[in-house]
């Protein structure tokens, strides 16, 4: 994807406009389908986040039963903890877990009377194959490895029929229902050894 000399997009763009214009007008029927399908997918994200909050608050509510020092509970991307920290204090920790990650219980046997150590493991390297779609003048397929993470953010190095190069991507599972849904951008050299950019989604295999 590149920028005109003027400041103004490509032609590109201009014709990838167009025709979801003229789509629009030419298949009024099949565009409002789309967009209800888009519709109803932000409809069941709300419902879903919604829902995932009112389980957090529950826990959080619920508290600990009276002979319960620790327990940890997993909601899909969330590790809530509650701690009993004194006779009525409750300590709660909510943390995000990537699909990456995992979760250690670690129990010290020369402090039996200690609670577990929960460490959660939301960053390092890994070796995930991936692909998806980018946007470069075209639209082009992807597959890439992913090489190290952060929470939400991932480094990974990729290949597409036009160009190749070291991509950076999100993972969108606050914004969308979808768990393994990521956002990437990848910069590279085409086989000419000329720069090019992609930007599109992805997603672990």
């Amino acid at each position: 994807m590149a920028i005109t000399e003027t400041g103004h997009p490509p032609k590109e763009t201009e014709m990838l406009i167009k025709r979801i214009v003229m789509f629009i007008i030419g298949r009024p029927k099949e565009a409002a389908i789309i967009l209800l399908a888009l519709l109803l997918t932000l409809v069941y994200w709300r419902l879903d986040h919604e829902t995932r909050r009112a389980q957090e608050l529950t826990a959080k509510i619920e508290g600990l039963p009276p002979d319960t020092k620790q327990t940890v509970t997993v909601y899909r991307d969330r590790v809530v903890t509650k701690l009993r920290d004194g006779p009525t204090k409750i300590e709660y920790r909510d943390r995000y877990l990537p699909p990456e990650g995992h979760i250690e219980v670690v129990t010290k046997i020369d402090h039996p009377e200690k609670p577990p150590v929960v460490a959660i493991k939301d960053w390092g390297f890994t070796r995930r194959l991936g692909g998806g779609l980018v946007y470069s003048g075209t639209l082009l397929p992807l597959v890439d490895l992913k090489l190290a993470y952060w929470r939400r953010y991932s480094l990974t190095a990729g290949l597409t029929p036009h160009f190749g190069g070291i991509g950076i991507s999100r993972h969108i599972d606050d914004l969308t229902p979808f768990l393994n849904l990521e956002l990437q951008a990848t910069l590279g050299l085409d086989w000419s050894g000329r720069p090019r950019i992609g930007m599109g989604i992805r997603s672990n295999f």
